[in-house]
């Protein structure tokens, strides 16, 4: 295991560009076996903490008007494309395979491109956020921390998203 994963929890964590993590009170890397004896966990540990799982939480939430968005420019993709073939094959009497029926086929990927964009973008960023409040949770693990966190979101101003964070833990020393 990573033994810088429980220093960033740790308040007594420094960081030097050169050395890299250390311990503030022992001025050396992390050495230590499963647990650190003299691990801090106060404001850095529960802001750390908060902020992973709001994170995860809010894309959770955004799941539904993300495949809602998928699914209505597939549609579009498809409806452009479908009108794009029939445009060829019925309106011109030219069959399918002339110039304005290609390009109309050609703008349909756009927005095909765009719901697969959108929905590849919503599963690698539940993935990181899952990725890293399941690491938080593996060293919590190692201290026998639990915790309970309620999150409720509120509104949205201006691209401001107001959260509130109620965080319980057991098993903090």
């Amino acid at each position: 295991m990573d033994l810088t994963r429980h220093c960033e929890l740790c308040d007594n964590q420094k960081t030097d560009l050169k050395i890299g993590t250390t311990c503030g009170l022992t001025d050396r890397k992390p050495q230590f076996n499963k647990t650190c004896a003299t691990i801090k966990l106060t404001d850095k540990f529960e802001n750390k903490l908060k902020s992973v799982n709001i994170e995860y939480e809010n894309f959770k939430r955004k799941k539904t008007l993300t495949y809602i968005y998928f699914a209505v420019f597939l549609i579009i993709g498809i409806a452009v494309i479908m009108g794009g073939y029939l445009l060829g094959k019925y309106a011109l009497d030219s069959g399918v395979i002339s110039t304005v029926p290609i390009i109309v086929m050609g703008v349909g990927l756009a927005p095909l491109g765009m719901a697969f964009g959108t929905l590849n973008k919503h599963r690698q960023d539940i993935g990181a956020a899952k990725y890293k409040k399941d690491r938080i949770d593996q060293v919590l693990n190692e201290y026998r921390i639990e915790y309970d966190i309620n999150i409720m979101f509120g509104k949205e101003i201006h691209g401001t998203q107001e959260v509130y964070a109620d965080l319980k833990t057991k098993g903090l020393r």
